[in-house]
């Protein structure tokens, strides 16, 4: 069965922008090897997106190790005879 191809609906916007906006964008045109502006600010989306996305795992990683710590303490309490079944 084919798949369905679903085409990219493009979008028309005009932004404005500081010197210093302007400089930023440049400098990640640059950097991207970006020649057209335009070009340059969905691509910088898509990497503000990833970065974010990065951050986002990064911190979620951190957060594991209060819940390991409260894990080993359930099942320490569990072997001490300390918690009650929720069947009985």
């Amino acid at each position: 069965m084919p798949k369905d191809k679903v085409a990219a609906q493009h979008n028309l916007m005009t932004i404005t922008l500081t010197d210093e906006e302007l400089y930023l964008l440049e400098a990640f045109a640059t950097e991207q090897e970006i020649d057209d502006l335009e070009q340059a600010i969905p691509a910088m989306i898509h990497e503000l997106v990833k970065l974010h996305d990065q951050l986002w795992d990064a911190q979620f990683a951190e957060s594991t190790a209060p819940l390991d710590k409260k894990a080993f303490e359930a099942h320490e309490a569990d072997k001490a005879g300390l918690t009650e079944d929720f069947d009985t």
